[in-house]
Order: C-alpha cells, then sequence, then structure tokens
C-alpha cells in the first residue's frame, strides 16, 4: 500500500468502526424501534397513516361535508350524549329520564356498554364501569313493541363509539350510512337501503353513518329532541343550540349532527402507541414493541386492521370493512342476555343487504381500548384480549358455517404461545388510551345523574 493510500484507509476503518460501535450501542428498545418503522413504511406511508388526530384539530379529524365539525356543535353534542333527561318513555314516568346514548357507550367501558348486552331503556344500575347494568324485574323482552314492559335491548354487543371518525357506515352490518362520498351502500336498491318504516329510513338524507346513526338512535331509543323537550323549554340548552345551528330547519337532524361531530372527537390519541408515532421513542417497552413488530408483521394483522383508527381506512371497498371470521353470537343461556337473537341478526352484512354472499360477514372494530371491557366480538363471545389472538392464531371458527363462508384471511397465523403474550400486550397496553373521561362532561345543565339515573345507577354513581 502507497503512503499516500494508507490516510484513506485509516480514515474508513475509523468510520466502519465508529459506525459498528454506533449500532452496537442501541438500546433494544431503539432497535425494535427502527425495525418498527421499517415495517410501517411498508405498511403505508410510514407513522402518519396510524397517527390519529388531536380531538380539537376539526381540519384534520374525518367528517361528513354535510355536518363540518365545530366547537359549538361539539360542545353540545358532548352533553346531548350523556343526558338522561331526553329518555321520554311514553306513559311510563317511572323510566322516563332514566337512561342516555351513553347508557350503552360509555367511557369507563371504552365508550361500549360494560356488559355483553347494551341495555338503555328497562335497565337498572351500573356497577363500577357499567358491568352492574341489569335488566330490569318488570321487563318482558318479548312484550309487545309498545308495551311499558318492552325494554331496550342490543341484538350484538354494542359497538364502542371511540374512533369512529374513520367508519363510513354504522353497526356491525353497516346498514347505517348513504353519503354520497362513500360507496359501502351506494349500490343497494333503496328498498333495502332505506326500508320505509325502519330505522334505515333514514338512510334517505344522504349522510355518512355516524349522523345517520345518531338521527335513528334518537328515535329508536326513545330519546326526545323535538317538542317539549330540553332544546325547546331548558336554557343554557336553547343557547347552544342556537350557536351550533343559527339557521337549524330541523331540529332532529340538527341535535344528531351535534351528537355525532361530539363522537367524532372520540380519538383515543393519548395511547403509547400513538405517543410513539407522535415521536416519543420511549413510549412503548419492549414487549409491546415487539407485539408491534408481530402485528404489521409477521401476524399481518395490518391487512385488515389499518389506518389512525386500526379499523379500515375511509374510502376503504366493502371487502376491506366486512370479514365473516366465524365469531359466535350472544349466547342467550349467559344469564346478562335476553331475548333470542334474529336470523337477520345472525347473518350480519347477509341479513341486511339479503345477499348470500355477504352472510356471517361483520364490520372491522377499531383496536384501541380493548382493555376496558371483558367480552370482544359481536356476541361478546371472547372474554379476554388473549383469547381472541389465540383464537385468530388457530384460524377454527366458533360458528358452524360453511368453510366457502369463511373469509380467506382467516387462516392460522402460526404464532407461539410467547408471540401471541407479545401481541396481546401490544393490544391491551399500547393501544389504551387511559384518559378517556376527558371527553365526558363535569355535570349536565340538568343536573341530572349520568350516563344512567334509575335509583339503581345513582346510588352506585353516586348521584
Amino acid at each position: 500500500m502507497s503512503s499516500s493510500a494508507r490516510p484513506i484507509a485509516l480514515i474508513m476503518m475509523l468510520v466502519f468502526a465508529l459506525s459498528s460501535c454506533s449500532s452496537d450501542s442501541k438500546t433494544e428498545t431503539e432497535r425494535l424501534g427502527d425495525e418498527l418503522k421499517t415495517l410501517l413504511a411498508a405498511a403505508g406511508s410510514g407513522t402518519e397513516s396510524f397517527l390519529l388526530p388531536d380531538e380539537t384539530a376539526f381540519d384534520q379529524i374525518p367528517a361528513d361535508p354535510a355536518n363540518p365539525i365545530t366547537a359549538e356543535k361539539v360542545a353540545l353534542g358532548q352533553l346531548l350524549y350523556h343526558e338522561t333527561g331526553l329518555a321520554t318513555r311514553p306513559n311510563d314516568m317511572e323510566r322516563t329520564g332514566t337512561y342516555s346514548c351513553a347508557s350503552c357507550h360509555h367511557s369507563a367501558a371504552g365508550f361500549k356498554a360494560g356488559v355483553p348486552q347494551g341495555v338503555a331503556d328497562g335497565g337498572e344500575g351500573f356497577g363500577l364501569v357499567g358491568e352492574g347494568r341489569i335488566l330490569g324485574a318488570d321487563m318482558d323482552p318479548i312484550a309487545a313493541a309498545d308495551s311499558p314492559h318492552r325494554p331496550d335491548l342490543q341484538p350484538l354487543a354494542s359497538p364502542t363509539t371511540l374512533n369512529v371518525a374513520y367508519q363510513e357506515v354504522m353497526l356491525w352490518n353497516g346498514q347505517f350510512g348513504n353519503a354520497s362520498n362513500s360507496a359501502i351502500n351506494s349500490g343497494l336498491p333503496a328498498d333495502i337501503l332505506s326500508t320505509p318504516g325502519t330505522p334505515k329510513a333514514e338512510n334517505v338524507r344522504g349522510l355518512s353513518g355516524v349522523e345517520t346513526q345518531a338521527i335513528a338512535g334518537l328515535g329508536v331509543h326513545r330519546l326526545s329532541v323535538e317538542a317539549d323537550s330540553l332544546l325547546q323549554n331548558q336554557p343554557e340548552y336553547m343557547q347552544m343550540f342556537a350557536d351550533a345551528f343559527p339557521a337549524s330547519t330541523e331540529t332532529l337532524e340538527d341535535a344528531a349532527k351535534a351528537i355525532a361531530a361530539y363522537e367524532r372527537t372520540l380519538l383515543a390519541n393519548r395511547a403509547p402507541f400513538q405517543r410513539w408515532l407522535q415521536g416519543d421513542e420511549n413510549a412503548m417497552n419492549e414487549q409491546e414493541l415487539r407485539g408491534a413488530l408481530l402485528f404489521f408483521g409477521k401476524a399481518n394483522c395490518v391487512q385488515c386492521h389499518s389506518g389512525p383508527a386500526l379499523s379500515s381506512i375511509p374510502g376503504s371497498t366493502t371487502n376491506a370493512v366486512f370479514m365473516a371470521l366465524g365469531f359466535a353470537d350472544l349466547d342467550t343461556t349467559d344469564p346478562r342476555v335476553h331475548g333470542a337473537v334474529s336470523n337477520a341478526d345472525s347473518r350480519g352484512r347477509g341479513g341486511f343487504t339479503g345477499n348470500p354472499d355477504d352472510d356471517y360477514k361483520f364490520k372491522i372494530p377499531s383496536l384501541y381500548n380493548l382493555a376496558d371491557a371483558g367480552f370482544y366480538g359481536h356476541g361478546a363471545s371472547f372474554n379476554s384480549v388473549r383469547d381472541v389472538v389465540a383464537y385468530k392464531n388457530a384460524a377454527v371458527p366458533q360458528k358452524a358455517i360453511a368453510s366457502e363462508q369463511l373469509d380467506s384471511r382467516f387462516q392460522p397465523l402460526g404464532l407461539s404461545e410467547e408471540e401471541i403474550d407479545d401481541l396481546t400486550v401490544f393490544l391491551e397496553t399500547a393501544l389504551y388510551d387511559a384518559e378517556l373521561d376527558r371527553y365526558v362532561p363535569t355535570e349536565l345543565p340538568t343536573g341530572n345523574c349520568f350516563p344512567n339515573a334509575d335509583s339503581s345507577s345513582m346510588a352506585d354513581l353516586g348521584c
């Protein structure tokens, strides 16, 4: 080697040594974090693909073009969502004013119900996180629809309202939503999509799922916002409604739009994974990072659970929003479940569209704050997050349906027990926003107890 070449060679050796030293000096957390960034870049456009916006960044939150999010709407919607004073049960003053939207979608349960089958009107009690909600002794699930003894029971496990801004259609079967910027329900015949005399008739308004469900829900759940309601008589609500909708022409639709605007701001953006995406590289521990690598890598959960909510991405095709994974329906032998499961509810998407190809398909849910509830799936057929992971790892259906009806993506994952543990920890803790109480009002203008105001709930809640 010439004397002139020696300095260059020495410099190259020094650079290589320093580079190796730098690589060796990385902690395991940093190394796993680097691997995750590489996977995220392959799964989308990097960390931005999975980042939830701040709940006050209204221009960044997906919204219905016919219902722009404003601070005035969100403030009103938050109160209406929790207001038990809207509950109006005809000819039953004892239960009037005792339930709210939040009865089946409250923060303590990750904006789901605290029990496998949500019960609003006709329910009693709350417990600590909603687990104490029971059916009133005088209620009869098979009573006539107009009977004062007919309760308001959910036919499937109550889906969360957390991160619903990223869902174009609502309910497990997607029956609510008919916005012009969504293709999911656009090809359905009018007699199916907006069946007269049913809650689906609200689809004629051409609104997104969140807004349409809010409109239909106010009627189905007997929450009055029109004549003689609080919006017409309570001074604070009257002023807030005028501020939110200064040119209102229909109280029902506009009140529902306020609730929908509020629901769109319910974002789990303080979860450790979200903080990591925001740049805090120590927000997740090593096991959570290993679980994230499995989620976006070997287990390929991101194939179905994608986008900021880890549900589906706005603009997705129907095939990317609904899947048949063989989950079982509500267990009618469970003392917490009342009534029967209808054929239409059991068939999921197919029960709505009438298309056999849609049978047993259900909407892909968001994966945030799963740990807030002790049951999972449209039929609450799993008791832990780990049970769901193990189920998908084995890919053996709970429900006895033909193999050709199962989604082709429902395949064994080949995970070890340790990998199942790591993936479970990522789902339970890295995707857990512990500060959902920020979305709950400190009090209502009426001073009513919420989310329930029956005597048993009031005792549980300390109202």
